[in-house]
Formats: structure tokens, sequence, C-alpha cells
């Protein structure tokens, strides 16, 4: 399936995939923004502040009626971090229209509501409603806050910081208690005000008669004056490999290491990468689960993932305390293996059917449709999922050879089992080799 384009305003353009396979119309905006460490926190409220209630709909009940007078249509906002680029997600699934009896006002009805929930907050003209804010300031800070208790989790948002403590990427997408703590009403009404102006806007919409969908949004939304010119992700060279620890209370130890790759989503190596990656430990077929968690049962999980627009790839892994150096020495070997070249015609061609299954049954969900998009509009280079399976079928192993010599390890971190909270670096550290 593919989008078609149409701009609505300088910054601001509607993606169009029209059929009639869903029975239902989905909508979701993205506007986007670079990650500032002042701004991401004031950003992460937003979809809390949003879902209390607009000024047609001033309370989540105002907002639950309406969408079940819309045959029980959904709405959500969301935050999403992709490279170096904070994004407000919001989203809307109404059936389709042609489905119900006066369908046209049906349609005109929903995305006008939709379009005042996300615009139109309440409270005054110059800020959100008093008390929601302060409502929704705790509810934020109870979620920072509660980030200790999924230890994987937490040691996935510690490894990054600790990993990229110098770049953008390093800032969590929820923002931090600091900053939290400092913000006032009218600045993060005021910053959502510049994010609607200014910054760069898209529109997906998936389902059928996407021509009047495409007027009733032009009608509806005011001119847009994007100004703000987003950057691209840093590069960061490796110096040196860099060891992390940690002490927390939890049962088991969680082992996390990045690799800086040389290879993004623009580059021609891009999908011979997630293939290796595959190989290395994106499948239950990996090297990783397999040696590392069937062979020598060293990890209860374990697994790799490439983070595109960044050029980064993770290995993370749950490990008792003591198997810390065995599992570290197992995982270098799985590494070292795909670099050499010890990549089998079985392990590539398992990969690549993998890859293209995961791909393919995106075509099943009007959502995976449009998500799998999202990292085009980040890096400005859109590709059908035609063209993604083609390039995956296209890689040999020479590629995926190729491109797995160019990994290099920044960064290990383990959150291992204690009393007490305790970071360590020690820069250099065998721990961290492989």
């Amino acid at each position: 399936m593919r989008f078609t384009q149409r701009e609505l305003g300088k910054g601001m353009r509607l993606h169009l995939c029209e059929t009639d396979k869903f029975k239902s119309l989905t909508c979701k905006v993205f506007i986007r923004q670079d990650l500032q460490a002042k701004n991401a926190t004031s950003t992460a409220l937003l979809p809390l502040l949003l879902r209390r209630g607009s000024q047609k709909f001033p309370s989540t009940l105002h907002i639950a009626r309406e969408l079940e007078d819309l045959y029980a249509a959904e709405f959500g906002v969301d935050i999403l971090k992709i490279g170096e680029q904070q994004i407000l997600e919001l989203y809307m699934q109404m059936v389709d229209p042609s489905l119900v009896p006066q369908g046209e006002r049906l349609l005109e009805r929903g995305l006008k509501a939709f379009w005042e929930i996300c615009t139109q907050p309440q409270g005054p003209s110059d800020r959100f409603m008093d008390s929601y804010f302060e409502q929704e300031k705790s509810t934020l800070e109870q979620e920072l806050k509660g980030l200790v208790n999924d230890k994987n989790s937490y040691a996935l948002a510690r490894f990054v910081a600790l990993m990229c403590a110098n770049e953008p990427f390093g800032i969590y997408k929820s923002g931090d208690l600091e900053n939290l703590r400092q913000l006032e009403n009218r600045d993060v009404y005021g910053h959502y005000q510049t994010l609607l102006a200014k910054h760069p806007i898209d529109i997906f919409c998936v389902g059928p008669n996407l021509d009047e969908v495409a007027r009733l949004f032009t009608s509806l939304i005011p001119s847009h004056d994007h100004t703000i010119e987003l950057e691209l992700p840093q590069t960061i060279q490796v110096t040196e490999e860099r060891f992390f620890e940690e002490t927390m209370n939890f049962n088991q130890a969680v082992l996390v290491m990045g690799y800086r790759t040389n290879c993004s989503y623009r580059d021609k190596d891009y999908y011979a990468l997630l293939v290796g990656n595959g190989v290395l430990g994106g499948f239950a077929h990996s090297k990783l689960f397999m040696n590392v968690r069937e062979k020598a049962s060293l990890a209860y999980s374990v697994g790799s993932h490439i983070e595109g627009s960044k050029g980064l790839l993770t290995i993370t892994a749950g490990i008792s305390d003591d198997q810390q150096e065995k599992a570290l020495a197992i995982i270098g070997e799985q590494v070292s293996a795909c670099q050499a070249g010890q990549i089998s015609a079985d392990e590539l061609e398992q990969t690549k059917r993998g890859l293209i299954s995961a791909m393919t049954s995106l075509h099943d969900s009007p959502t995976g449709i449009i998500d799998r998009n999202l990292i085009g509009v980040v890096e400005g280079e859109m590709r059908t999922i035609d063209q993604v399976v083609d390039a995956i079928r296209r890689v040999e192993y020479d590629d995926c050879v190729r491109v797995m010599e160019k990994i290099q390890l920044d960064t290990t971190y383990i959150l291992r089992p204690g009393d007490s909270q305790n970071t360590i670096d020690e820069k250099g550290s065998n721990h961290g080799e492989n």
C-alpha cells in the first residue's frame, strides 16, 4: 500500500492511503521537535493534558460520550522518540462512514471533534486548566519515579543516558524530574502553541473516500507557517570502550551493550544492517539466543535491536549476577563471529524470511501501515513496504559481513542486585571488551 502526499501549508503534510480493507478510518497526527532537555518534559505533559478535555468537550467524560456517539471511535495521545527527535502522536480511529447512516455527517463530526480535542485544550486562553495541570504534573512525576520499578526499562533508560550523555539521544522521551518541578502552566501552554504553529506536522490517514477526508482537514486546519528546521542526529566515533555499573534491589542482573554501527536509515547498507542484527540477536534462531540462552543457559532473555535513525545496535540480556563475565565473553564471541563471516546460508535465509514476514504483516493493521512510515518522515525519505521487502531480499552474505565489520562497542552497562544505587565509570575496562 502506498501513501500519496498533499501539502496543507509550509511544513504540514497530509499522507493518504486509500483502502476499504479495514472498514475503518484511521488518522494519526505527528508533531516533531528536536530532543532538548528544556522542552522534553513539557512535551511529555501534553498527552496527559490533552486527553483531560477541550473547549467543546471539557472533561474526559464529555470526550468519552462524543466517541461513543461516533460508533465507539477511539482517541489517544502519546510521546515517541525516534533518533534525536521527540514526537507528539495524536490518534483517532472511527468506523468507515460509508457503512453507517448519514456517513458524511458522521465523518465531518468525527474529524472536527478530533481536531478540536487536539488543538483547543480546556482552560483559559493563555494556559491549561489549572487543576488539570497540577494533577497531571503529579501523574508524570509518579511515572518518572516509577521507572525504577521495572528493572528492564530502567536499565535501558540509564544505559542510553550514560552512553549518550553529551548527545540529544541521551534525553529520556518523557523528560526528567528536575525540569518537571520547574514547569509553569503558561510556559507549557506556550510551548504547545509553538509546536502547533511552527513545527513540522504530518497527518496520516488510512481508509476509504480520502478525498473527502482531505477536503475536511484542509477546511479545519488554519494556515501553518513552519519556520523551525530540525537537526540531523549527531554522529559519534568510538574513542574508547566504557563500562558502567549500578546496584539496585533486584533479584537478577540486566546487561546492556551499545554499539555504534556507522550506518543508519539513509545509508545504502541499512537493510544489510537489519539482516546482520537479525542473525546476531533478532530472532529465536539467532546466535545470541541459541548460544547465550539455549546452549550456555546464561540468560533468561537476550536479544539485539537496531535504532535506525541514530545508527545504534543494542544488546540486552537478563542474567544471573555471578554470570556476568561468562555472558560478556559469549556475547562478544557472537558479535565477532558475525564480523568474521561465520554466518551460515540457513541463518541468512531464516533471518531474511523473518524480517520479510514481520514487514508484510504490517499490511494487516492500519496503525502498522502508518507507524512503519514514521522513520521515513523523520529521515525525509519515505519507502513503501514493497520497497523494503525488495531491499531485504537483495541482501547477500558479503553485504551482511561488510556492515557487521563496521560496528564498534561503545558502552557496556550492568544493573546488578544490591542494596544501594551506585554508578561507576571505568573507562577502558576489560569488562566491556569482546
